[in-house]
């Protein structure tokens, strides 16, 4: 199953499996949307699968952010398992 990704406003939903193929769409859909909207929110509740490169990814993406003062907000029942990734991610 492909990424599915829709937006309404400044959330972002993902259906499907996030993994090292999909993430990189993910990523430059990102990228084209981060400037407009300050603050994001990416919701995983229909993320079927996740791999440890789509982690690995989303923290880096998300440091990256949190440089520019843009961090995103993540949302859904695997949101428990990416800030745990995140907890131990030394973001400065």
């Amino acid at each position: 199953m492909a990424l599915t990704i829709t937006q309404q406003d400044n959330t972002i939903t993902l259906e499907g499996i996030l993994n090292a193929a999909t993430v990189k769409n993910f990523k430059m859909h990102f990228g084209y949307i981060q400037n407009p909207f300050r603050s994001l929110t990416v919701d995983f509740d229909k993320v079927t699968e996740m791999d440890a490169s789509a982690l690995f990814t989303l923290k880096e993406m998300y440091r990256n952010e949190a440089l520019k003062s843009n961090p995103f907000f993540v949302a859904g029942y695997r949101s428990e398992e990416i800030y745990e990734d995140y907890q131990f991610s030394n973001i400065a």
